[in-house]
């Protein structure tokens, strides 16, 4: 349902960076059972500018929809549980980037943060 879905193209990531950003989390959860696991690198670098929680309500949002979509037992539900999870690591890197007093105004600081302490979503 979701696999052939156009890329954002860059006017709608600027206009409306958190629909394009739901459907790029959509895309990448219902890709393949490994698709998920570039989207933290891939939307930290096509949406550097969005505030970090725009990527973690992305993947909640992509989740949730998901979820309502898909009848229990579906395999497309597991893909739920992935973006939550994912979801999950995110919120702790922000949450451990505030605490250390680390930027995180911008979705780009994740990337600051995975190269200087936290490398787990450089090599996922």
């Amino acid at each position: 349902m979701f696999h052939n879905m156009p890329e954002p193209s860059p006017t709608v990531s600027k206009a409306n960076p958190s629909e394009s950003l739901t459907e790029f989390a959509l895309e990448s959860l219902l890709a393949s059972p490994e698709g998920w696991r570039s989207f933290a690198r891939d939307s930290v670098f096509d949406w550097p500018d969005v505030p970090p929680l725009a990527l973690i309500f992305a993947l909640v949002n992509a989740s949730a929809q998901i979820e309502a979509i898909f009848s229990e037992g579906s395999p497309a539900r597991s893909a739920a549980q992935t973006g939550f999870r994912l979801a999950g690591l995110l919120s702790a890197d922000l949450y451990a980037m505030q605490s250390l007093g680390l930027p995180h105004a911008r979705a780009a600081d994740f990337s600051d943060y995975w190269h200087s302490s936290d490398p787990y979503f450089l090599t996922l």
